[in-house]
């Protein structure tokens, strides 16, 4: 499943119609909304919700060559400095990082940049719920702070996502409010806007 992006020994290009909707759209820097433009790199670098990245040449647009790092996330090259996929493409869709939190990937893929797999996060909340359920979690995420499992907590946290997941995208219970919360929220405040 690993995502491999390299255009080294190939050129790789996309016409301009796919990213700019009219003629004057390229100098005045408007991208198609399926688009956005790379963080402090505005009308030269942008990104799709995929994980692509994207260079505005003279007269094409080409792909940016993406390789993984020792870590296995991947990066790319932007006037000789090295820039973590993941974590330019959540700051163009979603903004700068909140003061203490960085880029997580939901599913633990490192390869996988899509947009609605990334989310700002606090170092070591990563992507716990995806390797409770599945059974390959350490154990220090399952004793809650104490040294023993906490099997309770696990059967509660597998029902809670279990839960999100069959509910439709549009649904409004109070279940799935938490869904729609930014992740910066904490829970304190998030139970009071439930409460409210």
């Amino acid at each position: 499943m690993g995502k491999t992006v390299s255009t080294r020994g190939k050129s790789k290009y996309i016409p301009q119609g796919k990213a700019f909707a009219k003629q004057g759209d390229r100098a005045a820097n408007l991208l198609r909304p399926e688009y956005q433009w790379i963080a402090g790199h505005t009308g030269r670098y942008f990104c799709d919700q995929e994980g692509n990245i994207y260079s505005v040449c003279n007269t094409a647009i080409r792909v940016k060559a993406q390789h993984a790092n020792t870590t296995g996330y991947m990066r790319f090259t932007i006037n000789g400095d090295q820039k973590m996929v993941a974590r330019e493409v959540l700051k163009a869709w979603k903004g700068e990082a909140p003061p203490g939190f960085q880029c997580a990937h939901l599913n633990d893929v490192k390869t996988d940049n899509n947009i609605t797999n990334l989310r700002w996060a606090r170092p070591g909340n990563q992507g716990d719920l995806k390797r409770i359920i599945e059974g390959t979690a350490s154990q220090e995420l399952y004793t809650n702070g104490s040294n023993r499992l906490d099997a309770q907590w696990n059967r509660a946290m597998k029902r809670q996502y279990e839960t999100i997941q069959s509910h439709s995208d549009d649904c409004s219970c109070s279940i799935c409010e938490l869904r729609h919360l930014p992740e910066a929220v904490p829970l304190s405040l998030r139970q009071n806007n439930r409460s409210a």
